[in-house]
């Protein structure tokens, strides 16, 4: 029985040792720029990308949630969405200003304003009725802390420890008010 086990533990060591040697051999004609065409550049990839970038998107997607949820507190009859738009505005407002010293710290300009677009869809939903406006409202916090979700969650594993310190915390953020526009959803049958 000792002589089996140490005939298995033998082979597995020679089998990996040859294993080892062989990589040697077909890899020896491999060069620096034969690797970068067979491994593509994975900087970017689930590391938070451009730093500028996530930090202005940032930006610009706590404007459009900080003005919507303040026109939500504004404008719904629906106790349950008026509560949601209210903390919305305090957590957005805060996150807002962690992310303006984050970015003052990099010397990262953000957008003062919402894009044309932006601004013109919240136009649109100040006119909405009140019904249309809750039922829209509801499912665009959906789609919209999804969106958020997977941004901050590709910043969360960047190199930066202040940009994945920030973007954990927004995560979580994000997590939450998904989670509830979803309750919100369900409870109101939109």
């Amino acid at each position: 029985m000792k002589n089996k086990h140490l005939l298995a533990i033998f082979s597995l060591l020679l089998i990996s040792f040859s294993a080892c040697r062989n990589t040697d051999k077909i890899n020896a004609d491999t060069t620096d720029s034969t690797i970068a065409q067979v491994i593509p550049d994975t900087a970017d990839i689930n590391r938070g990308g451009d730093m500028t970038a996530f930090l202005q998107e940032a930006a610009t997607d706590g404007m459009m949630e900080l003005a919507l949820a303040k026109l939500a507190a504004e404008k719904s009859t629906n106790k349950l969405i008026k509560r949601y738009g209210a903390v919305l505005v305090k957590d957005h407002t805060k996150i807002a200003a962690e992310l303006k010293t984050l970015a003052a710290s990099k010397k990262i300009a953000l957008p003062a304003t919402l894009p044309p677009a932006d601004l013109k869809h919240i136009e649109e939903l100040k006119k909405m009725d009140v019904a249309a406006f809750e039922n829209h409202y509801i499912k665009m916090m959906i789609k919209d802390n999804a969106a958020a979700i997977d941004l901050y969650k590709s910043a969360s594993v960047s190199g930066d420890v202040q940009i994945r310190s920030f973007a954990t915390k927004a995560l979580r953020m994000s997590e939450r008010h998904f989670k509830r526009a979803n309750e919100i959803n369900a409870d109101a049958g939109y």
